[in-house]
């Protein structure tokens, strides 16, 4: 008469966890560079966003004096640990053609790397 056993021998359950522990560490490796990517897109539209929106009102000024101009944003705004610099000059893309460009940077850190994101627009001085 043959006896089954019942149950799992210990090869089986080490086998079993190292399979588990694998699985888990990939998952827990996929997630944690998917908030990275989150936090780093989310970061990049805001500076797209704020960039564009900052050209825009000078595209639609009145007047736009050559200058240059920079600082952080306060504590409470939006972009809070971002900085930014403004810079308008008077520019001959062709002989005889003069506009002025508008550029706009914001930068800020995440973790040990910096990154920036540059805008420029081209207006007809007044």
């Amino acid at each position: 008469m043959k006896t089954f056993r019942k149950g799992f021998t210990l090869l089986e359950i080490l086998i079993a966890i190292a399979i588990l522990s694998i699985t888990l560490i990939s998952i827990y490796q996929s997630f944690s560079s998917s908030t990275l990517i989150l936090s780093s897109t989310k970061n990049l539209w805001k500076a797209m966003t704020y960039s564009h929106n900052e050209l825009t009102k000078w595209e639609r000024s009145v007047s736009t004096r050559t200058s240059i101009a920079q600082g952080e944003f306060p504590e409470g705004h939006a972009l809070a640990g971002f900085s930014w610099l403004r810079t308008i000059a008077d520019v001959a893309p062709f002989p005889g053609i003069f506009v002025r460009k508008v550029s706009y940077r914001l930068q800020w850190q995440e973790g040990l790397n910096e990154y920036s994101y540059d805008a420029e627009i081209y207006i007809k001085p007044n």
